[in-house]
């Protein structure tokens, strides 16, 4: 039974951070035209924000990825090193996705981050952000040993 706990709190982190992340991401991509002079409305930005969510679906698979061997790795360290416990899965979070920004660098032609609000700093910081609240949540709804 903790297994399928694990899987739940696993594929609920990842959605949540998925969630965060995306709304992150067309923010501060909105942001961005109305600093060129784009008047933007609230209907826009809700429309906007619920298409992305939808339209982003490869970023999910890769947060989902990074959280699934980041928060394995979590647990190793966890048993090493207990004092980093109440931490472990809300850096594994961090960390995760901090690689898979850095990989999408790399590896996606023209070197640049695919996520273009993770291009500049604010919105590099809260991907990461998001993530961290991706960590937080599966420490909070994984099973606890009794």
């Amino acid at each position: 039974m903790r297994f399928f706990g694990n899987i739940f709190a696993w594929v609920l982190a990842s959605a949540v951070a998925y969630g965060f992340a995306s709304i992150f991401q067309t923010q501060m991509v909105l942001a961005q035209l109305a600093d060129l002079g784009a008047t933007i409305s609230f209907d826009t930005r809700l429309e906007t924000t619920l298409t992305d969510l939808a339209g982003l679906w490869l970023y999910s698979i890769v947060i989902a990825m990074g959280f699934a061997i980041g928060f394995f790795i979590a647990s190793l360290v966890k048993a090493v090193l207990p004092f980093l416990s109440p931490i472990a899965y809300v850096a594994a979070g961090v960390a995760s996705l901090a690689l898979a920004l850095f990989l999408m660098e790399v590896f996606v032609p023209g070197n640049e981050i695919p996520i273009s609000s993770a291009q500049k700093t604010t919105g590099y910081i809260l991907q990461l952000v998001a993530a961290g609240i991706g960590g937080l949540v599966f420490e909070l709804a994984r099973p606890k040993r009794d």
